[in-house]
């Protein structure tokens, strides 16, 4: 199967099962109905922004300026998230990236808290789908909640590419689907023309640098 995960040697990985075709058409399955839930929640979404609208204004009068605060929160909130599970089902556009910011929105999208430090550089990327594959990796090395979700990070520059280095806790149990969301990492990173490598005890993430 492609998009098969490697290791620092460019060998097919053997410390992470490889994918499973079931599990990957199922993610292609539900990553098919994206298109067209899309635009049904879209037309929804518009409605309900104008019923908040409408209520905020009624709520000067009504002193329940709280409520509708709460209700508008909650709307832009929704919308940040749809608008970035609708950037992944559009055609990948690349474009300068501070490598700062890119990581950044992985952490929080994967709950994980990272240390360490990176050069200061653009990377030429489509940023939701790295974005997301980075969050896939960060949540695989960082492990459960108690193992405290935090990742080190480390960056060197190396031939026009971003060379990153992501290690979490020792001993992080893996899901059994691992293989899986490493394989579909891989292809979103293959796609940008960077990669993952598994490490012995870290995973390295290659990204290639703007021009």
């Amino acid at each position: 199967m492609s998009n098969e995960h490697l290791d620092e040697h460019g060998q097919p990985c053997t410390r992470h099962p490889q994918p499973t075709m079931s599990n990957v058409m199922s993610l292609a399955l539900l990553g098919s109905r994206m298109p067209s839930f899309h635009h049904d929640v879209a037309s929804k979404l518009q409605a309900l922004m104008m019923a908040v609208d409408e209520l905020t204004e009624l709520a000067e009068t009504l002193d329940a300026q709280s409520a509708a605060s709460s209700a508008a929160t909650a709307v832009r909130e929704l919308t940040t998230l749809f608008a970035t599970n609708r950037s992944l089902a559009k055609a990948p556009q690349r474009k300068p990236t501070p490598v700062g910011e890119l990581f950044a929105r992985a952490a929080e999208r994967s709950g994980v808290r990272t240390t360490g430090e990176l050069p200061a550089c653009n990377v030429d990327v489509a940023v939701s789908s790295i974005a997301h594959a980075c969050a896939v990796v960060f949540d695989l090395a960082a492990g459960p909640l108690s193992m405290g979700r935090t990742v080190e990070i480390t960056g060197v520059v190396q031939d026009k590419h971003l060379h990153v280095s992501i290690a979490g806790p020792v001993g992080v149990p893996l899901p059994n689907n691992a293989g899986d969301m490493l394989a579909l990492a891989t292809f979103a990173l293959g796609r940008e023309q960077g990669e993952l490598r598994c490490g012995q005890d870290r995973y390295v993430i290659k990204l290639p640098l703007t021009s």
